[in-house]
């Protein structure tokens, strides 16, 4: 499910030239917390709390980033990673996860992941991932001033 608040005319030319990021994680409170620095820099987010989900917005959309998070031992994240490299290459793609996951950053490097982070990610690490991989947006988008109003500026 495609997950976005922008909506006008304006800022449809903008997010034609703005990087897309996937964030893959089964935590819906991880997910939009990992989600809202990104939108907050202006970035359209495709959030997904499935691995089926993940999978059609993989796609449907090139991506820029992927930020998928690995899951349980089990690695439910891989199947995600290897649709970006099939769908959405070239695509960065960053793994999240727990400390004891060796064999998943070793399975998900050689699928072609670009970092490991260990959960949980502070806000400083995304935001030096914003940094680091996206630059930052050209502008914010309009509508983004807090009144909730996603309309045209009125004359």
């Amino acid at each position: 499910m495609r997950v976005g608040t922008r909506q006008t005319e304006e800022d449809a030319d903008f997010y034609l030239d703005s990087p897309k990021v996937l964030i893959f994680n089964e935590n819906i409170e991880e997910l939009a917390l990992y989600a809202e620095p990104f939108e907050a820099q202006g970035f359209e987010v495709y959030k997904c709390g499935s691995v089926e989900s993940a999978m059609r917005c993989v796609e449907r959309e090139d991506f820029s980033l992927a930020l998928v998070d690995q899951g349980t031992s089990e690695f439910e994240g891989h199947p995600v990673i290897r649709h970006l490299v099939r769908y959405s290459f070239p695509v960065r793609i960053i793994l999240l996860g727990r400390g004891n996951g060796v064999e998943c950053l070793q399975q998900a490097s050689e699928l072609g992941a670009a970092e490991w982070l260990e959960k949980p990610v502070s806000i400083s690490k995304i935001n030096r991932i914003i940094r680091d991989f996206l630059g930052n947006p050209v502008r914010e988008p309009s509508g983004e001033g807090g009144s909730g109003d996603t309309g045209p500026p009125a004359n």
